[in-house]
């Protein structure tokens, strides 16, 4: 009889262990499409603390589980990507694979960041200094010698392009790095925070996170308008037009709605939220 009840406590015991270890994975799409700058890839899993998952795969990364759901954020890229998710119990594993869809950059990175830090360096530049610059080429290569008005002109291009060269050493907290790959914040001050998404050398999205109180401070509000124009422009949407409908669309609008409103310049899509402290900006390719 003992020897009976030892095998069914031992055979119970074994059922109980088994079902601990059970590995149970799951998630909401097979398919996902990214939003702005992320596609949310979520599921669901019991008994586990972390989710490892690979994207294409690259390095390994674990997400911690809270009430049995797990939350995934991928940067949007120009290429379709596969996501593997992984969960383990002792010496049992269970994976999924997800795909997370392509879309449309905003253009080459170091295309739009040369022409945005162009135009930081030329903002710091008189009208009669940019009209300078105007001219230095044609008088560099023209064919004519050289008479005493040239020479004059060409000191003053030289005069420019020396002050061009100190303020493009005194506004690199101002520009854009010439180099990046994956999502950074590139710009983070008390006006505003900028930051954006670059896959495979292109710009795939950007955010610009601004404080509400921000707007009420006027080189502040300054600050993120000459920002959003000139990035606007990088991208090549017109940054005046951009930022005359930002400023109708922004300006009676309730701090205690979170409606979403859209611009779209140029190919360029702007999707503004709200919410009681910060403004959001989701700059995407239409």
């Amino acid at each position: 009889m003992h020897k009976k009840l030892g095998i069914i406590l031992t055979a119970g015991l074994s059922l109980l262990l088994t079902g601990c270890s059970k590995v149970s994975l799951s998630t909401t799409a097979k398919t996902y499409s990214p939003d702005g700058m992320v596609a949310v890839v979520k599921g669901h899993t019991a008994n586990h603390n972390t989710v490892t998952y690979q994207i294409d795969n690259g390095v390994k990364h674990s997400v911690k589980v809270h009430d049995k759901t797990f939350v995934i954020q991928v940067p949007a890229s120009d290429q379709e990507q596969k996501v593997k998710l992984m969960a383990s119990a002792g010496n049992k594993q269970q994976q999924q694979t997800v795909k997370v869809k392509a879309v449309k950059s905003l253009g080459n990175y170091q295309q739009a960041v040369q022409k945005y830090n162009q135009m930081v360096v030329i903002s710091k530049l008189s009208p009669q200094e940019i009209q300078t610059l105007k001219t230095a080429s044609a008088l560099k290569n023209s064919k004519n010698s050289m008479n005493s008005q040239m020479m004059q002109q060409m000191k003053q291009v030289q005069q420019v392009e020396q002050k061009v060269q100190h303020i493009q050493s005194t506004t690199k907290r101002e520009q854009l790095p010439a180099k990046l790959s994956g999502i950074h914040n590139v710009v983070d001050n008390s006006a505003y925070t900028l930051r954006l998404n670059v896959q495979n050398g292109n710009l795939m999205g950007a955010t610009m996170m601004i404080p509400v109180k921000s707007f009420k401070d006027k080189s502040q509000a300054q600050q993120f308008g000459t920002t959003f124009a000139f990035f606007s422009q990088a991208l090549g949407a017109n940054g005046k037009q951009v930022m005359h409908e930002f400023e109708s669309k922004t300006k009676n609008q309730d701090k205690t709605q979170t409606t979403s409103k859209t611009i779209i310049d140029h190919g360029v899509k702007y999707s503004i939220g709200f919410s009681t402290t910060e403004l959001y900006v989701y700059i995407t390719k239409a």
